[in-house]
């Protein structure tokens, strides 16, 4: 069974979020902070945008 574009968008955006997780970062000055993670705004962008390019890409065959 073949999946659906929205269901492979899905799958990207979870390979996207788990490829880049928060990390603890020390400056040359010692000092440590976060990087910001991904908000529930930033998925769902990468969701539609991968989302629009498969459909794009089905209507190009």
């Amino acid at each position: 069974m073949t999946k659906t574009d929205k269901e492979l968008a899905v799958e990207v955006a979870k390979a996207f979020i788990e490829a880049n997780p928060q990390k603890i970062v020390v400056a040359p000055n010692n000092v440590a902070r976060s990087t910001k993670p991904l908000n529930l705004g930033e998925v769902n962008g990468i969701i539609k945008s991968v989302h629009s390019t498969l459909q794009n890409l089905s209507e190009e065959k």
